[in-house]
């Protein structure tokens, strides 16, 4: 039969070293400072390559580039004066660190989650009735903001309510499993409808986490 090999998620996790990054060694390099090990693998592949990066962006593009990221919009014109003006070594530090700790933040990541969670404040189909999840929403939020760890992040959407002594907070947590979609038509059996629910909320919790 076909080899057997063992799966890569099983395999043991190996530390590569960290190519070096004096200029010496990238004399091509010069102008693309290491500032941490992943400047210095990618400066080790370029040069692999025979390729140079490209020039350091002006502070101003790397202050919109950071707020969009991390916020979703752009910075204001006293938030671009602030950091222009900023000399100090560990500007750009400092503005990360501020929009870490915007509650914009939270709204900004919450995103990519709502999205692959199919959140809406409607029921679908034909209807398209009203539905109140937003206080899941800002759960989610909340959770993003407060750097909830990824584990208690999933535990409470998924058995929130079955978690001993549970919070109001961790009961909120599993309205992800509220977002299917409802058909209000009317002479359908229940099951039908039941089994249509149970269906789509194992599709969505699949293709979020598994």
């Amino acid at each position: 039969g076909a080899a057997w090999g063992k799966h890569w998620s099983f395999e043991r996790l190996s530390l590569p070293a960290v190519p070096s990054s004096a200029a010496g060694d990238f004399p091509e390099h010069a102008d693309a400072p290491v500032r941490n090990p992943i400047d210095a693998f990618v400066q080790d592949r370029l040069h692999q390559e025979g390729l140079t990066p490209s020039p350091e962006a002006p502070r101003s593009t790397l202050l919109r580039r950071v707020t969009l990221d991390l916020t979703g919009i752009p910075p204001t014109p006293d938030e671009l004066h602030g950091y222009l003006t900023d000399h100090r070594s560990d500007a750009f530090e400092r503005v990360v660190d501020r929009l870490l700790k915007s509650p914009k933040f939270g709204e900004r990541m919450a995103w990519d989650w709502l999205d692959a969670a199919r959140y809406a404040d409607s029921n679908g189909y034909q209807g398209d009735r009203e539905r109140t999840m937003w206080p899941w929403r800002d759960w989610v939020v909340s959770a993003f903001n407060s750097n909830m760890p990824f584990d208690q992040f999933t535990i409470q959407q998924l058995a929130g309510d079955l978690l001993p002594a549970a919070t109001d907070e961790q009961k909120l947590a599993t309205g992800f499993c509220r977002n299917h979609m409802i058909n209000g038509e009317g002479g359908r059996i229940a099951e039908e409808n039941r089994v249509d629910y149970v269906l789509d909320m194992t599709e969505t919790m699949g293709t979020v986490w598994l």
